[in-house]
């Protein structure tokens, strides 16, 4: 095969590629506040969304809050009044960084996967509300 230095700097160039793009959610987590937790979804309270790829959730009192954060963005989040918020393969109704996902409804769903829970203290759950500008707070069974 002539062609195969050229194969061979393609296939380096885009696994240079795919490790710069695996880096940098690593660099973004690391930024984030609390420590990594689980929840479960049976006792979600309600959640807030601060960004469309970040929430804040209580569960199971608007006392204990979590950060999510999302793999991608979900293009108009805070406009959901309804979400999913799905455990994997995790114990059933467990909702870790490792198995989760959340589902945005409308014609067609978004489901998009989670790649950080983090519990926080009530300063840190403050200061993210506070940074975050106007937001909706969302509660199980209905909007408040």
């Amino acid at each position: 095969m002539r062609n195969r230095p050229v194969v061979y700097a393609l296939l380096t160039l885009l696994g240079a590629s795919l490790a710069g793009c695996a880096a940098q959610p690593r660099r973004e987590l690391a930024s984030l506040p609390g420590r990594d937790a689980c929840f479960w979804t049976r006792t979600l309270f309600d959640w807030t969304v601060l960004d469309d790829s970040t929430l804040l959730v209580h569960a199971p009192t608007p006392n204990d809050a979590y950060l999510v954060k999302l793999f991608a963005p979900i293009p108009d989040l805070k406009f959901h009044d309804a979400l999913g918020f799905q455990g994997g393969n995790g114990p059933p109704g467990q909702f870790c960084a490792q198995n989760g996902a959340v589902i945005a409804g409308g014609p067609v769903p978004e489901r998009e996967p989670v790649i950080a829970v983090r519990a926080l203290t009530a300063a840190q759950a403050r200061q993210l509300l506070a940074g975050a500008g106007s937001t909706k707070s969302h509660r199980m069974g209905g909007s408040s």
